[in-house]
């Protein structure tokens, strides 16, 4: 159902609505599995990874609920004592796409997950599996900040956030190496190292604006929101390829445009940087940046993850007749 949606000449109002049926079922079926040992582990990342994606690229409602549920239910039996790299990419991808919605809506994670192989590349975040704790981290800050008034909390959330972004500032991939370079062609390693700066440069930009809200240190802000835009339109330049799974950085870097000429560049650029499986999240992305510039320059909202506009696709997208 997913590739059926990115086929631009097809009309997938019924497909939607299909889709959605068997999303519902896929839904019940992965919640009557077993979960006791590894191999049942296994199947259940794998049967929610693809209703994850299913539901993210056609639907966008629920794949939280879809990686808290499978995340909480296989952790028993995803060790780092007795590693399993597809169980861990599985996790990884589940874990990103929980985190993207816990960051926009304040909320705390399920897991803290650490790569047990940080010099390996994940087939599907690459070389930035590392980073995950950190944006776990900055979730969980995130939601205290919201969530308590108590100084002595906010002073200690405060301190997280420097250690944060100390960490951040001396990260860099540990596997540059020979061997790097002689297993990935030269377009590869370029888009690779390219999604991982962009993800380390966009969680130093979310841990700003957790601190300052907007018109406060708006020029660093601005900084690391270019290095992003320039990062992700130089590695398309050069590779004449589109970088996978850069969403969450695009967005969090296009906040911060204020050029008009900037803004509509970026508009158009939703379609290059948001994940290509998702046509209902690249509506979604146009309509919650028009909707973020609007706010930010009226002064209705001090911090866009405040902002009352949330990046989701369902309320702009579903069909009515989906909903009966």
């Amino acid at each position: 159902m997913a590739l059926k949606n990115i086929q631009l000449s097809r009309k997938i109002e019924s497909d939607s609505l299909r889709s959605i049926q068997h999303t519902s079922s896929a839904m019940n079926i992965l919640r009557s599995l077993p979960v006791s040992n590894p191999q049942d582990a296994a199947l259940c990342l794998t049967i929610g990874m693809m209703l994850a994606i299913s539901i993210y690229s056609t639907v966008g409602l629920g794949v939280a609920d879809v990686c808290h549920y499978c995340l909480s239910t296989t952790s028993p039996f995803v060790t780092s004592e007795v590693p399993d790299p597809v169980l861990e990419t599985r996790q990884g991808f589940l874990a990103l796409l929980e985190l993207m919605d816990c960051l926009v809506y304040r909320r705390k994670p399920t897991l803290r997950i650490q790569p047990s192989n940080s010099r390996g590349v994940d087939r599907h975040l690459g070389l930035c599996s590392p980073l995950l704790p950190y944006y776990y981290d900055l979730c969980v800050v995130s939601h205290s900040l919201a969530n308590s008034a108590d100084k002595g909390s906010l002073a200690m959330m405060h301190n997280k956030l420097d250690e944060i972004q100390a960490s951040l500032e001396e990260w860099q991939p540990s596997c540059l190496d020979g061997e790097f370079i002689n297993q990935f062609s030269t377009t590869d390693a370029v888009n690779l190292l390219a999604q991982a700066k962009v993800y380390r440069l966009a969680a130093l930009l979310v841990a700003h604006r957790l601190r300052y809200g907007f018109g406060e240190q708006d020029a660093q802000a601005d900084i690391w929101a270019s290095e992003i835009m320039m990062e992700l339109n130089m590695a398309q330049r050069i590779t004449k390829r589109l970088i996978c799974f850069v969403t969450l950085p695009f967005l969090v870097a296009a906040v911060e445009l204020r050029n008009p000429s900037a803004r509509g560049k970026a508009l158009y650029q939703v379609e290059e940087f948001v994940d290509n499986v998702t046509p209902v999240l690249k509506k979604a992305g146009r309509t919650f940046l028009t909707r973020i510039w609007q706010e930010r320059d009226s002064r209705t909202t001090a911090f866009w993850l405040d902002s009352v506009h949330k990046p989701c696709p369902v309320l702009q997208s579903l069909d009515p007749a989906c909903l009966v």
